[in-house]
C-alpha cells in the first residue's frame, strides 16, 4: 500500500511572551509529520513509485564539491571530485573519485552492465568490473582490482599492483606481471622487484624469489620445495620427519634391476618424433620394489622420483661393495702373481747356475 504525504496546515499566532513555546511547537510538528515522511515514497519520472525512491527512465547523478586540500590525498593542483551515477540505459553504475576532464563518466567509457569504483577506474567492456586506483577493465566480463591494473582480455582477471591480464581467459595476480596476450595463461608474481610475463598459451608461470614449498600433509611433513635461487625440486627428506627404517639387500636390488624391461617409449597422444623417453614402466617397477617389511611403496601406475632415486642409490651402493670386493680379490691375486713371479725368477737363476756348473765339468 502506498503511503502518500498528507498535506497538513498549522496556524499559530506568536507574541514575544510566547517565545518559550517555539521549541515545543517545533517538536510537536516533527512528531506529527515524521510518520508520513518515514513511509513516504518518492517517484521521479513516475506517478506510482514502488520504493522509497523510484527513478523511472532516467539516470541518477551525485557529485561532491572539489575536495578540500586537507582531505585531498592527491597533488594540490588536482581538482578532485567524488561522483556517483547510475546509467539506466546501460545498466551500469559508477561510484568514483576523479579529476576534472578524465572522462570516467562519459557514455563512451561506460560498458553495458558494468561497474567501476575507486580513483579514475574504467570498465568499458560488457559486464566488466573495475575497483581500485587506475584500474582499466576493457575485456567483456572481465574484472580488475588494485592499482595500475589493466584487464584487456575477455573473461580475464587481474589483481594487485601494475599487472596486466591481456590474454583471453587469462589471470594475472601479484606485482609487475603480465599474461602478455597469451590465451588461457596464468601468472603470479611476488614483490621481489622483478617483472615477468607469459610466453606461451595456456601456460602457468609463477615468480617467487623466496622459493616454493608444497606440502601434501596437514602437519607440513610431506612435500617438496624449491629453494630461493634453486633450479630443481628438493624432496623433504629430514631424518627427524621419518620413521620405521628397514634394511635393504643391495644384491637383491641388482638382481631385480637386471630383470626389468628397460626400453624407450612415448605417451599416447604425443608426437613420437619429439616426445620420446627412456626407462621402466610403473607396473614392472612396482612389482620389483613395491613392497617392504612394513607395507606398500608407490603404485602400479606411477613412479615416485624419490623412490626411483632411492632404488638407484641402493643399487649403486651394492655395486660399490662389489667393486670393493673385486678390488680386494684383485689385490690378492696381484700379490700372488708377484710372489709367483719372484719364485719363477729365483728358480730361473738357480737353473742358470746349474747349467753353468755342468758346463764347466
Amino acid at each position: 500500500m502506498k503511503n502518500p504525504i498528507i498535506p497538513a496546515r498549522f496556524f499559530c499566532q506568536w507574541h514575544p511572551d510566547d517565545s518559550k513555546l517555539i521549541p515545543s511547537i517545533f517538536v510537536l510538528t516533527v512528531l506529527l509529520l515524521a510518520p508520513e515522511f518515514l513511509f513516504a515514497q518518492l517517484g521521479i519520472g513516475t506517478k506510482t513509485p514502488r520504493e522509497r525512491l523510484h527513478v523511472f527512465e532516467g539516470s541518477v547523478y551525485a557529485e561532491s564539491k572539489q575536495l578540500d586540500p586537507v582531505n585531498n590525498s592527491f597533488p594540490p593542483q588536482d581538482s578532485v571530485y567524488y561522483k556517483f551515477q547510475w546509467f539506466h540505459r546501460k545498466g551500469a553504475l559508477r561510484s568514483m573519485t576523479e579529476r576534472t576532464g578524465k572522462g570516467g563518466f562519459e557514455l563512451v567509457n561506460i560498458g553495458p552492465l558494468s561497474f567501476a569504483t575507486g580513483y579514475e577506474s574504467f570498465a568499458t567492456g560488457t559486464g566488466a568490473f573495475a575497483a581500485g586506483r587506475e584500474v582499466f577493465s576493457s575485456g567483456n566480463f572481465s574484472a580488475g582490482f588494485g592499482e595500475l591494473v589493466t584487464v584487456g582480455g575477455d573473461y580475464a582477471f587481474g589483481q594487485g599492483y601494475n599487472v596486466i591480464a591481456s590474454g583471453l581467459h587469462s589471470v594475472a595476480l601479484g606485482t609487475r606481471v603480465s599474461t602478455n596476450s597469451q590465451t588461457g595463461s596464468f601468472i603470479l608474481g611476488d614483490d621481489g622487484g622483478g617483472t615477468s610475463q607469459n610466453d606461451a598459451k595456456n601456460q602457468m608461470m609463477m615468480r617467487f624469489s623466496g622459493g616454493y614449498k608444497l606440502f601434501t600433509s596437514s602437519l607440513n611433513v610431506l612435500g617438496v620445495q624449491l629453494g630461493a635461487g634453486g633450479n630443481a625440486w628438493s624432496v623433504i627428506s629430514d631424518v627427524r620427519k621419518k620413521e620405521n627404517f628397514a634394511p635393504v639387500n643391495g644384491e637383491d636390488f641388482l638382481q631385480k634391476i637386471s630383470q626389468i624391461n628397460l626400453t624407450s617409449w612415448n605417451y599416447k597422444g604425443q608426437d613420437p618424433k619429439i616426445f620420446r623417453h627412456y626407462g621402466p614402466i610403473a607396473q614392472d617397477f612396482f612389482k620389483a620394489f613395491g613392497q617392504d617389511s612394513y607395507g606398500t611403496i608407490g603404485s602400479d601406475t606411477t613412479i615416485n622420483q624419490a623412490d626411483f632415486d632411492g632404488v638407484n642409490l641402493i643399487a649403486i651402493q651394492a655395486l660399490v661393495k662389489r667393486t670393493e670386493q673385486l678390488q680386494q680379490m684383485n689385490d690378492r691375486l696381484l700379490g700372488e702373481i708377484m710372489t709367483l713371479k719372484e719364485e719363477l725368477r729365483t728358480t730361473s737363476r738357480a737353473v742358470k747356475r746349474r747349467k753353468a756348473w755342468v758346463a764347466r765339468k
